[in-house]
């Protein structure tokens, strides 16, 4: 029994011995101390934190560089054929072969050559068709115009037309009553005072009444004395007279007209034949 403790003695002395110390526990810090590392932290982060967005902005614009370069790559027109045969040539002298490098691309340059004065030609024939139908498309132009400016003087004059045509059947209607003052000047012979009186607010009414139309248009045609003209004057009798021939001698109904050349009514008239033979 005494054999059998000592070794397991001995083990438990030797897994003792072979354990590791554990080192003494550090002594707690202060709270300001806490606050201290806690704040040294905190900027850490943030600082950690602003580097990394300041990588990601650099590699955004990295990227649009590239992206730039690439499109600016894809929108460079690739070389012609007949560049790269130029450039073969230019290398060929350079090395001191240019003969034999002409000799055997002068056929595809020739081609090439022959290719692009076809591509002009065509060019220049479109160019034609689309000068004629500029051409065209201006003449129509200028007709639209000419017909458009044709429609508006010519709705122009229809207006005016249609508002003389109105005043001609406004002063149509009220001749009769003009027609009136005119007799009764010719017939009425006042005999007094108070007579006279009313004759001239009779005469008064008139001449105002004759403004008011002369304003709008309306003049009286030319009666005795004046030369008699088929336009303006209707002749109902014609006598022989110390008057020059086809002078008006006698009006028995006054004449109107619009203007110069618009005539409302014709002059009844009596026209001279000239004098007497002896």
């Amino acid at each position: 029994m005494m054999r059998d403790d000592a070794p397991r003695r001995r083990r438990a002395r030797f897994r003792s011995d072979a354990a590791p110390r554990r080192a003494p526990a550090d002594p707690p810090l202060p709270r300001a101390a806490l606050d201290e590392q806690g704040d040294e932290l905190d900027d850490e982060e943030n600082n950690r934190r602003a580097s990394e967005a300041e990588a990601e902005v650099v590699e955004d614009e990295d990227e649009d560089e590239d992206e730039d370069e690439a499109e600016e790559e894809e929108e460079a027109a690739p070389p012609t054929r007949v560049s790269e045969i130029m450039a073969t040539l230019q290398e060929a002298v350079d090395a001191g072969t240019g003969g034999e490098a002409l000799a055997e691309l002068l056929p595809e340059l020739t081609t090439e050559v022959a290719g692009i004065e076809s591509a002009f030609k065509d060019i220049q024939a479109a160019n034609v068709g689309l000068e004629d139908q500029a051409g065209a498309v201006k003449d129509q132009f200028l007709r639209l115009t000419a017909d458009f400016d044709n429609f508006k003087k010519r709705t122009i004059k229809e207006k005016q037309q249609l508002g003389e045509t109105a005043k001609s059947k406004v002063f149509e209607a009220m001749l009769p009553a003009l027609d009136n003052f005119d007799l009764a000047k010719a017939n009425l012979k006042p005999e007094s005072e108070e007579g006279e009186k009313i004759m001239g607010q009779y005469q008064g009414l008139h001449d105002g009444l004759m403004t008011i139309l002369g304003n709008q248009g309306l003049v009286a045609v030319d009666g005795v004395g004046a030369p008699f003209d088929p336009n303006f004057h209707e002749a109902i009798m014609r006598e022989e007279s110390e008057e020059p021939e086809d002078v008006i001698i006698e009006e028995f109904r006054k004449g109107y007209k619009m203007g110069e050349d618009t005539l409302v009514r014709a002059s009844m008239v009596k026209v001279s034949a000239g004098p007497a033979a002896e």
